[in-house]
């Protein structure tokens, strides 16, 4: 009981920490704040931070991997990933980084944006490789899987930040279907699989 009380009291602190953080970055972009800043919004103590984060980008990270969490982006399933449509909760996560714009561009013109975009790849990497072992538990792909999961993570970076930049006229559906179908489509052929060898139509 004693247990599942102090894991409580974590989770609470650092979703107010994480609240914070990104109250002040639609305020006053990323690089103008501190960790005394989101401290003093979360009503926190430094050491309280430092015994969650060592950093305000691990923070960010941490709050970045939440988000994936919530919408179900963490792994998936054989018939997720091959199926004709997207996932609906790529299109509400697509969506959402859509309706706040400003966030991702103060992030994306932090001085450690470098830092950040490289943390949000392995992430993605990491949660890939996961997948695609499971999926294809029985076979290995043709290329290495280390080349396979940073190719497929870098494209839908590139993709995504292509889409927020130049305002193009695609909404979060139609991306969401398009990254989808590339990364269907690169996935089957790492295999050596077409669709009716996936066992899906």
């Amino acid at each position: 009981m004693a247990e599942n009380k102090a894991d409580r009291r974590i989770q609470r602190t650092r979703r107010v920490l994480k609240s914070a953080l990104v109250k002040l970055i639609k305020e006053r972009g990323y690089d103008a704040i501190t960790i005394q800043d989101i401290t003093e919004q979360a009503n926190v103590g430094r050491t309280t931070f430092y015994l969650h984060y060592q950093s305000k980008e691990a923070l960010l990270l941490d709050h970045h991997a939440e988000v994936k969490d919530h919408f179900k982006l963490i792994s998936l399933s054989r018939e997720q990933l091959l199926q004709e449509e997207p996932q609906p909760e790529i299109v509400a996560f697509l969506k959402l980084l859509s309706e706040n714009r400003n966030m991702y561009f103060a992030i994306r013109a932090a001085k450690d944006a470098d830092l950040i975009v490289r943390g949000i790849r392995e992430q993605m990497t990491s949660q890939l490789q996961a997948s695609l072992k499971a999926i294809f538990a029985e076979q290995t792909p043709l290329l290495p899987m280390e080349v396979l999961t940073e190719y497929v993570a870098g494209a839908q970076l590139s993709l995504i930040n292509w889409w927020m930049t130049n305002r193009t006229p695609y909404e979060a559906h139609q991306l969401a279907r398009m990254l989808h179908q590339l990364q269907r489509s690169v996935i089957l052929d790492a295999y050596g699989l077409t669709l009716l060898q996936s066992g899906l139509p």
